[in-house]
């Protein structure tokens, strides 16, 4: 039978020393027995027989006073012993629990498992049986589907506690529940759901496999108290286990970091002269005795070359972006240059997905954000999109980013073809630690920590979805003014000559380019910030210096705090170079100084840019 689960009943508190009651109560039966004792005088029939009536009344009460004491200490004790276990012991001590508590009832089987947050799965079960009795392998349940349990589940849903004491007696729709049970050998059995915080958490249930048998209210309320302990404790478990995971997740995130701030100085090194030299050799074309042909031949290879090099520079700036934390003040941000860099970021997870198709609005105005935190927003979304299509049909799938123009600000749109979010699903997936992807594939924080940042800009999230044809999730963001005029980046400088420069990098094919690059200028050059420290104690008079910010030894911040010190207003001629990698100290030291900070690779106008500037100070 199904029974409507009741109001729990708390313990009274009334009694204060209950082994004393106790002791009274057996005390007032030995005597009442005494009154009723055959030779006992001017006790008549009729009173004797009152008498023992009473004393029988008092001994079932004291029985069921003692056996309600023993639950009482038994879920007291189990409940103080489960709330208080340090991690390494939950598991153990939710064994223990269950062999106490089946133990007490007398089955033979005690299991208790919880369920995901949307029910369609078996997180986590453990399992007691008694001594000769097989195992039911409820533990082997973790991971898998509770659609074989749909009966149940239902059961548990609209608060019933199920109570057979037959499996035969199934109703017909509880089919695949009956076939389970006959084949684990059930002869009698109560599963009762379990809630926490006002959702369906888990269950907890009591087999019997030798003799048919019926349950207790007793037993039933004791079960019931017992299991919400239990699933509070299983809940805990799986909290710290997603949390550790999340800590895993950060140190990994923090690792890649370190490791592509690494790779984009190391390519941006080689990158920078290589850039360079195709400039000045397109720069010097047609040579002297050159058929013209031969000249346009050569151009077209080296604007190839080129083209070339600047999408290395893009791959490079997005791994940058992607290395550098988020320490940034809110800013204007190019929603459109964000959104194009993470789809070049995720091409990978893409191509082989769905075919990506952009709508954007030809005229969009700049959004409240940072870039790092936008970006990764921008790439939490196309990879959600990209993971709920399958690989192998890119030509059945689309992609759709589309960027509007809206009241107030933009509109970011990402639409797939995927396979949709259930309708009752839908309205849980921005809550943190939820999830529907199976198989550890996510810890439920992505889209909550995406809303939390859309939300820290002043903006909102949404998301509609239908099963099978697909899912679009919209962010809206407000609209900011930028604080000044953006610079054009390739500004037209016209060269300069005359000047005095010195250049500080540890790659000598750097220095090389900035020989080509600084012709009709007095270069001096140095290997690292030793040397250019005793370049400097030998003529410190120089109009600009340029320096590498990482190098071994003195890094760039160590010679502009030794210039500082020894040639007070020196400093403020320093231009930093840089591969592009940033620890958090060079980071603060950058946005401190205000100095100037170029790029590798970076490109004759932004040098001479630096000079056109030391030469406009130097006329002041």
């Amino acid at each position: 039978m199904v029974e409507q689960q009741g109001a729990r009943q708390k313990p009274s508190g009334e009694a204060s020393e209950p082994r004393t009651l106790l002791e009274r109560l057996q005390q007032s039966e030995e005597v009442l027995e005494r009154l009723c004792s055959q030779d006992a005088s001017g006790v008549g029939d009729e009173a004797h027989l009152a008498l023992k009536q009473e004393v029988a009344a008092l001994r079932q009460m004291r029985g069921e006073l003692g056996k309600l004491l023993e639950r009482s200490a038994l879920i007291a004790d189990t409940s103080q012993r489960l709330l208080n276990l340090p991690p390494e012991e939950m598991e153990s001590g939710i064994r223990a629990a269950l062999a106490l508590l089946g133990q007490h009832v007398h089955a033979q089987r005690c299991y208790v498992g919880l369920l995901s947050e949307d029910g369609a799965r078996i997180t986590d079960a453990y399992e007691w049986c008694a001594p000769g009795t097989a195992s039911a392998r409820v533990e082997s349940l973790r991971g898998r589907s509770t659609a074989a349990f749909a009966w149940t589940l239902r059961q548990f849903q609209e608060g019933r506690t199920v109570t057979i004491t037959d499996p035969a007696m199934l109703p017909p729709e509880a089919a695949t529940e009956r076939g389970s049970f006959a084949a684990r050998s059930v002869c009698a059995y109560v599963n009762a759901p379990l809630s926490l915080g006002g959702r369906l958490a888990g269950w907890m249930g009591f087999d019997m496999v030798a003799t048919p048998r019926s349950w207790t209210p007793e037993e039933l309320h004791l079960l019931s108290l017992t299991g919400s302990a239990l699933v509070t404790v299983l809940e805990r478990k799986r909290r710290e286990a997603v949390l550790l995971q999340e800590k895993e997740a950060e140190q990994r995130a923090r690792s890649l970091g370190i490791i592509a701030a690494g790779l984009a100085h190391e390519i941006n090194n080689p990158l920078a002269y290589t850039t360079g030299n195709l400039e000045y050799l397109k720069q010097q074309l047609p040579c002297p005795h050159m058929p013209a042909d031969g000249a346009d031949d050569c151009h077209q290879v080296l604007d190839e070359a080129l083209e070339g090099a600047r999408r290395i520079r893009r791959i490079v700036a997005d791994l940058g972006a992607f290395s550098r934390g988020d320490t940034s003040d809110e800013e204007a941000v190019d929603l459109k240059a964000v959104v194009e860099s993470t789809l070049r970021m995720a091409a990978n997870q893409l191509r082989h997905r769905a075919e990506v198709v952009r709508e954007y609005d030809v005229e969009l105005p700049r959004v409240r954000g940072t870039t790092t935190k936008l970006g990764q927003v921008v790439l939490n979304l196309v990879l959600n999109s990209a993971q709920a299509i399958p690989e192998g049909h890119y030509s059945k799938n689309r992609i759709t980013v589309s960027l509007r123009s809206a009241v107030g600000g933009v509109r970011l749109a990402i639409s797939d073809t995927g396979r949709g979010i259930p309708p009752e699903v839908l309205p849980r997936i921005f809550d943190p630690f939820f999830t529907t992807k199976r198989g550890g594939g996510g810890m439920g924080l992505g889209l909550a920590i995406c809303r939390d940042i859309v939300t820290s800009f002043g903006g909102d999230m949404a998301a509609r979805s239908e099963p099978g044809q697909g899912t679009t999730v919209e962010v809206s963001l407000p609209r900011i003014e930028p604080a000044s005029p953006q610079v054009p980046g390739e500004e037209v400088v016209p060269p300069s000559s005359g000047r005095r420069v010195l250049a500080v990098d540890d790659e000598p094919r750097v220095l090389d380019l900035l020989r080509r690059m600084l012709r009709g200028h007095e270069l001096v050059t140095a290997a690292n910030g030793r040397e250019a420290l005793e370049r400097l104690r030998e003529d410190a008079r120089f109009d600009l210096i340029l320096c590498d910010l990482l190098m071994p030894e003195l890094t760039g911040i160590d010679v502009y705090q030794a210039v500082r010190e020894s040639w007070p207003g020196l400093q403020d001629r320093i231009a930093f170079i840089t591969g592009g990698a940033f620890t958090p100290e060079t980071q603060r030291f950058v946005e401190q100084t205000r100095n100037p900070l170029l790029t590798k690779p970076f490109q004759p106008a932004h040098i001479h840019g630096l000079l056109a500037i030391a030469g406009a100070r130097l006329q002041n």
